[in-house]
């Protein structure tokens, strides 16, 4: 098999790009360190959401639904191609915004638009040549996060034109954060998480989880656009009982999944990192319904969620991927099983402390402002870590096999 083709050698490219953008967000965290308030900057949050967080996606939900649907993977070829033109689009749209290039914006934006309209058929046609319809239900998490992102497009275009003092700017850049952190990011995580959380324990999937899947969708999917519409016209009242009905969706989804730690305990990073993922999902979604609750106006509940950036990914995005990514690279770079022992080996050194980081820095950061500080270099410490360990067993492997 060539180089080219290799599942080993496409994975390892794919997740470069992804390790790229960390490696960005985080550069750009330290040289423009957000101000004394410790916020993130524009370019910061969409290196991170945009830029790494899309990448993974794109990348990860094809080799999930062609292993849960037993259908044949995209050609490589074709995968490249994909994957070539996104990163395009979104580093012409991060140019783009940070340059203030209206035309460049919308070329950028349409260039994304049009992968992800890609990426949602490629999905329908492995649902058609699926040989085990067991898993159609997980896969259509993927299928309706493609449908909120290129809503969340169109919204961030037409936000980046608006001038700060237009009435319509604050709840269109809130209607934007919740259909890509909600409906993209969201949806596709929960749904992950249905079929790679019993994996990662080792356990059976329960029996009715797939079922359950299906209604949580209906209610993840309803909260998701209920939160966008309500951002839009400024009901504030609709928005918190949106966030309350997306807030069941999570319930109804993973409540089977949490049931299975009653046999099977977390032991390993993947596990604690997922975990306390899921938590953090959990406690945001309570944060965003008390905020709503107690701003009065669209601009405030804005000012409060951009200024909480940091804590959303420390809380809940940021153990999420890096859990995720620290139990599947070894499985698909690794070049047999003492390969694949020996990286996972690596991504685990000083577990046991690494896991504390992240909590810790949302701790802080939930603190006080003169704690917030304290809490991006404990935020920075871990992926920092992250990143050299992953580099370090990713060239180990190189090492080991010759083949990379």
């Amino acid at each position: 098999m060539s180089k080219l083709t290799g599942r080993a050698d496409w994975h390892l490219r794919s997740n470069l790009v992804v390790i790229a953008y960390l490696i960005a967000a985080l550069s750009t965290a330290i040289i423009q360190r957000g101000g004394q308030d410790n916020k993130l900057s524009w370019l910061t949050i969409h290196l991170l959401l945009f830029g790494a967080t899309s990448n993974a996606i794109v990348t990860w939900s094809d080799h999930f639904a062609s292993a849960l649907l037993w259908a044949r993977p995209q050609d490589r070829r074709r995968q490249i191609n994909v994957l070539i033109f996104l990163n395009i689009g979104i580093i012409g749209v991060l140019v783009a915004v940070s340059a203030h290039i209206g035309w460049l914006i919308i070329a950028s934006a349409t260039i994304v638009s049009i992968i992800i309209v890609f990426y949602l058929r490629a999905i329908t046609v492995l649902i058609k040549q699926s040989l085990n319809k067991r898993f159609v239900p997980v896969i259509r998490y993927y299928q309706s996060a493609a449908l909120f992102v290129l809503i969340g497009i169109l919204l961030g275009v037409i936000d980046t034109f608006k001038v700060e003092k237009d009435p319509w700017q604050p709840r269109i850049a809130l209607a934007h954060f919740h259909a890509n952190l909600l409906g993209w990011v969201g949806l596709t995580i929960i749904g992950t998480l249905i079929t790679l959380w019993p994996t990662v324990l080792g356990a059976q999937i329960h029996s009715r989880a797939v079922s359950f899947s299906t209604q949580g969708l209906r209610f993840l999917v309803i909260g998701t656009a209920g939160t966008i519409l309500s951002a839009l016209i400024g009901q504030r009242t609709v928005l918190a009982i949106s966030i309350l009905i997306y807030s069941i969706g999570v319930a109804i989804t993973l409540g089977l999944s949490v049931l299975l730690m009653r046999s099977k305990k977390p032991d390993s990073a993947s596990s604690w990192m997922l975990l306390t993922g899921a938590i953090g999902l959990i406690l945001l979604l309570v944060g965003d319904f008390i905020v709503v609750v107690s701003r009065h106006t669209p601009e405030k509940i804005l000012t409060e969620v951009e200024g909480h950036a940091l804590l959303i990914f420390t809380l809940w995005l940021f153990p999420t991927l890096l859990g995720s990514l620290i139990y599947l690279l070894p499985v698909v770079l690794g070049r047999g099983p003492a390969a694949t022992k020996e990286f996972a080996k690596d991504m685990n050194r000083g577990w046991r402390w690494r896991i504390l980081l992240l909590p810790s820095a949302s701790f802080f950061l939930l603190m006080p402002s003169r704690f917030h500080p304290l809490g991006g270099m404990l935020t920075m410490l871990a992926l920092g870590i992250f990143l050299s360990l992953t580099l370090r067993a990713i060239w180990g492997g190189r090492e080991r096999s010759g083949t990379f």
